[in-house]
């Protein structure tokens, strides 16, 4: 592990454990406080922001940005797809376990950066696992958490102030961790 300031790690870990909070959110009062622990002066209601994340990510109608890896690795509108399975195996591999794999599939973005989350914060203490994480973050997370934050981004249609910002926070995390491990400029 390269030599880093602890306020710089401990940083790191509060800011993936917002983001994974928030993809993690099971109704809005968590989405909300979730979303509140983000520096933001936007100025958002509970229930537009539910709204606007069940908008972009849930449904009822098709969601404008899927949060599942295998939808933007594999090139499909599919879940539970070869990618979902990697994902699997690589949690087997880890040690974790999906709490939620009869509700939700293992390549979900809120169970992903919980992965990482776990991984970046058992790294805190040892290197144990650190040749994982950064497996996990060149080889699966990099190849396509860029796909869903432009998707999110480039949606002109009814945008979303609070998701545009929780997605350009979740960019904003991962190439400092890209630039962290030498390899985005």
């Amino acid at each position: 592990m390269k030599a880093i300031e602890n306020n710089d790690f401990s940083q790191r870990l509060d800011k993936i454990s917002i983001l994974k909070d928030i993809f993690s959110s099971m109704n809005e009062n968590e989405l909300f406080k979730a979303f509140s622990k983000l520096d933001s002066s936007i100025d958002i209601d509970k229930m537009t922001l539910e709204a606007d994340y069940n908008r972009y990510f849930v449904g009822p109608d098709n969601p404008i940005a899927a949060p599942y890896s295998s939808v933007y690795i594999d090139k499909t509108d599919s879940i539970m797809t070869e990618t979902t399975e990697k994902v699997r195996d690589l949690y087997f591999v880890m040690g974790f376990k999906n709490k939620l794999k009869d509700s939700l599939p293992e390549d979900f973005l809120g169970l992903e950066l919980d992965a990482y989350y776990q991984l970046l914060y058992i790294e805190e203490k040892t290197n144990y696992l650190s040749e994982v994480r950064c497996y996990f973050l060149f080889e699966h997370i990099k190849v396509w958490i860029y796909d869903f934050i432009e998707t999110v981004l480039s949606n002109k249609e009814n945008p979303s102030l609070a998701i545009n910002f929780i997605v350009q926070e979740l960019k904003l995390f991962f190439d400092k961790e890209l630039k962290y491990e030498g390899d985005l400029k």
